[in-house]
């Protein structure tokens, strides 16, 4: 099964510079649960300057 991790996502700075960041993989529920605080962080390394504010798992 497909499932998304979805962040909230904020540029530093500017609260009102928001948007939806989505990261899809398939596997499990548990997986995306499981996978979710890595893909964050990852996510987070390579844009700088931009916020997670909040995240779900999805199906995708």
């Amino acid at each position: 099964m497909l499932f998304a991790v979805l962040m909230h996502v904020c540029l530093q700075g500017e609260a009102d510079k928001c948007r939806e960041e989505r990261i899809e993989f398939s596997g499990p529920v548990m997986a995306c649960l499981v996978q979710a605080q890595t893909v964050i962080v990852e996510w987070g390394e390579d844009h700088p300057g931009w916020l997670v504010k909040s995240w779900k798992c999805r199906p995708a």
